[in-house]
């Protein structure tokens, strides 16, 4: 599913929409035709069950019944398209969480194979904490040493000090990784430039064409760890607009 298949099923739903591209960057390989749409739940409105059936099933999802028992704690919905993937996401308030600290239950197909993710938020831990999970999922090496400076920078331009950080663990993989918030700190890509570069690297990518076409975005947030196969990744998301 592309990235314009994402926006026309969405904009079926007449409701303001936030969207945000990303790439990810795994071993020789770069991925961009990646994108995610957010929005209120009420988006969903008058028959929220029902349509977010429809709105999986229009992405290609041949089963979103996981997601179904905790849609009415739901405060927002979030769909998102990689290549031959398709997401969809519900975003908990705190107080209405099925699950202590859980942030996003998602739901993550290719064809007939749908796995559910867990997003627990663990930025009310200590920073110490926070740079032990790093150290936990990515090996030594540039994609720790980046992933670690952006938990600085996160730290650093958060109000509160306080970097919003997620833990992402799929049932059923090998998949875990950490996701990162960048956005407080208010830098476009072009800014963190430097501290980016050495990701590319690592995977054996050339980032000049991403700097050149997507400097002016702002850097949103940072995943990374190991996909389901046990493989390395990192993603950066960025330049989040209204649509």
């Amino acid at each position: 599913m592309s990235v314009s298949d994402l926006l026309s099923v969405t904009a079926e739903l007449d409701a303001p929409r936030i969207f945000e591209r990303s790439i990810k960057l795994s071993d020789g390989h770069l991925a961009e035709d990646r994108g995610l749409v957010s929005m209120d739940k009420r988006a969903l409105y008058p028959g929220p069950r029902n349509t977010l059936i429809e709105v999986c099933a229009a992405l290609g999802c041949p089963d979103s019944s996981a997601l179904h028992p905790h849609l009415k704690q739901a405060s927002a919905v979030h769909f998102g398209a990689d290549g031959d993937i398709g997401k969809c996401y519900l975003e908990f308030p705190p107080d209405a969480a099925p699950m202590p600290h859980l942030v996003f239950l998602a739901i993550k197909w290719r064809g007939d194979d749908v796995r559910l993710n867990h997003y627990t938020g663990i930025a009310h831990k200590p920073h110490s904490d926070k740079k032990a999970l790093v150290d936990s999922l990515i090996p030594d090496g540039p994609v720790q040493t980046t992933t670690h400076a952006c938990l600085s920078l996160a730290r650093d331009g958060d109000p509160d000090n306080e970097a919003v950080v997620l833990h992402v663990t799929e049932a059923g993989s090998a998949r875990a990784s950490i996701d990162i918030s960048v956005a407080d700190a208010q830098r476009s890509i072009s800014d963190a430039a430097t501290l980016l570069n050495p990701l590319f690297d690592a995977f054996g990518l050339d980032g000049k064409a991403f700097f050149k076409t997507s400097g002016a975005a702002r850097f949103g947030h940072i995943a990374a760890g190991s996909d389901r196969k046990g493989a390395p990744f990192a993603t950066l998301y960025y330049g989040a607009k209204e649509l």
